[in-house]
């Protein structure tokens, strides 16, 4: 196994995630909200955003794809859709794991959008604002980092690494 070095230890990112929980329900209160999970990286930060969430809460799931190893390809994969019906007219939620060149979430963003939701915001774990290649910024943000490839909490090296319960770099030797 590679060397890892922890960015964020397990008991910051529950810390982190407790708090963005109650960010949102400060917006929602009581009204129903529509978490999207966006399928592999973000189900653990989706899963404890729920635990944490006070207020009526449903979960989607959506997958898209746009890494091969650590680099981004510029295009996006649209590999589990989400139902209109389940969208259409609700208080939306989408659940990143991390927003680096923001090609994903501004698919992810008009891909919704097209569904006509009640409303609309973005929740990302992590935010990489320095790779940010197109002009979009999500709406709550867990943690701003700086161009790190990282892993842990659902974030993966070609599917390795996902169950750490922190968020590390892997240390080139």
């Amino acid at each position: 196994m590679e060397k890892i070095n922890v960015l964020f230890t397990q008991e910051e990112i529950e810390k982190r995630v407790k708090e963005l929980a109650n960010e949102l329900y400060e917006k929602y209160h009581d009204e129903e909200v529509t978490f999207v999970c966006t399928l592999k990286g973000a189900v653990f930060f989706a899963c404890d955003l729920l635990k944490n969430y006070k207020g009526d809460a449903r979960i989607e799931f959506l997958r898209v794809s746009s890494y091969e190893g650590e680099s981004s390809t510029g295009k996006i994969n649209l590999k589990l859709p989400l139902k209109a019906e389940n969208i259409h007219g609700k208080n939306v939620v989408v659940v990143e794991d991390i927003v680096d060149t923001g090609y994903t979430l501004n698919y992810i963003r008009n891909y919704v959008l097209e569904m006509k939701p009640k409303s609309y915001i973005e929740c990302t774990l992590l935010d990489k604002k320095s790779r940010r290649v197109i002009d979009i910024n999500p709406t709550y943000s867990g943690f701003v980092i700086e161009d790190l490839f990282v892993i842990g909490y659902g974030l993966d090296y070609d599917q390795k690494y996902r169950n750490l319960p922190y968020i590390g770099v892997v240390v080139k030797e």
